[in-house]
C-alpha cells in the first residue's frame, strides 16, 4: 500500500519522472586503447574508444574528456577525475571506489555492475544516466544535479546526498540505509520499492513532501515526528 497525502498528490504527479534516459550513442566500431593513453599529460578529447581491464590507482585524470566509448572490467581506485567530461559511454563491471569525480559530467551514460564506494560526486552532473546493480555506498553527492536518471538495484547506503537537485528521477529497488537526504527534495519520487531506513532529514521532514512512500516507510517517519501509529 502506497501512502501519499492528497494535498501533495498533484505535486507528485507534476514532478514524477516519466521520461526515459536516452541511450548512449556508442559507435559500432571502437578503437581499443591501452590505459596509458588516458594518463598522458597532453591529451585531446578521446572519442570512439574501448578500454578493457585497466588497473590504475591514485592517478591524476582530472578534466579527462571521453565521448562515445566503453569501459569494461576496469579499476580506477582512488583516482582524481575532477571536472571530467563523460558522454555517450557504457561502464561495465568497473571499480571507481574512493575516486574523486567532483564537478564531472555524465551525459547519456549507462553504468552497469560498477563500484563507486566512497567516491565523491560533489556538484557533478548526471543527465540521461541509467545505473543498475551498482554500489555507491558512502559516496558523496552534495549539490549533485540529476536530470532524467534511472537507478535500479543500486546501493546508496550511508551516502551523503545533501542538497541535490533531482529532475525526472526514478529509483527502483535501491538501498537508502542510513543515507543523508538533508535538503534534497524528493517530490515526484516513488520510493515504495526502496529500502528506506534511518535516513537523515530536516526536523520537519519537508524533503519527503510529494514523494510516494510505502505504508511502513510512512509509519516509520511518522514515529520520528512523535506520532503514535496504531497497529
Amino acid at each position: 500500500m502506497a501512502v501519499i497525502a492528497s494535498a501533495a498528490r498533484a505535486a507528485y504527479e507534476r514532478a514524477a519522472g516519466s521520461r526515459e534516459p536516452e541511450k548512449p550513442r556508442v559507435p559500432a566500431v571502437l578503437s581499443e586503447i591501452p590505459h596509458e593513453e588516458l594518463l598522458s599529460e597532453v591529451r585531446d578529447s578521446l572519442e570512439g574508444i574501448e578500454v578493457r581491464n585497466a588497473h590504475v590507482e591514485g592517478a591524476d585524470l582530472a578534466d579527462l574528456a571521453v565521448a562515445g566509448g566503453r569501459f569494461v572490467g576496469c579499476s580506477f581506485q582512488g583516482c582524481d577525475f575532477a571536472g571530467a567530461d563523460f558522454s555517450d559511454l557504457v561502464f561495465e563491471g568497473c571499480d571507481f571506489s574512493n575516486s574523486v569525480l567532483d564537478h564531472a559530467s555524465f551525459v547519456r551514460c549507462q553504468i552497469q555492475d560498477c563500484k563507486f564506494a566512497g567516491a565523491s560526486f560533489v556538484e557533478a552532473l548526471w543527465e540521461h544516466v541509467r545505473a543498475q546493480g551498482c554500489s555507491f555506498a558512502y559516496g558523496v553527492f552534495g549539490r549533485c544535479r540529476w536530470k532524467v536518471v534511472r537507478a535500479r538495484a543500486c546501493d546508496f547506503s550511508a551516502a551523503d546526498m545533501v542538497e541535490m537537485n533531482l529532475t525526472s528521477v526514478q529509483l527502483s529497488d535501491d538501498r537508502l540505509m542510513g543515507t543523508s537526504l538533508f535538503r534534497t527534495k524528493l517530490v515526484g519520487l516513488d520510493l515504495t520499492s526502496c529500502q528506506l531506513e534511518e535516513v537523515t532529514l530536516s526536523d520537519d521532514m519537508h524533503e519527503v513532501y510529494g514523494a510516494k512512500l510505502g505504508l511502513y516507510q510512512a509509519a516509520a517517519l511518522a514515529r520520528r515526528l512523535g506520532a503514535i501509529v496504531g497497529e
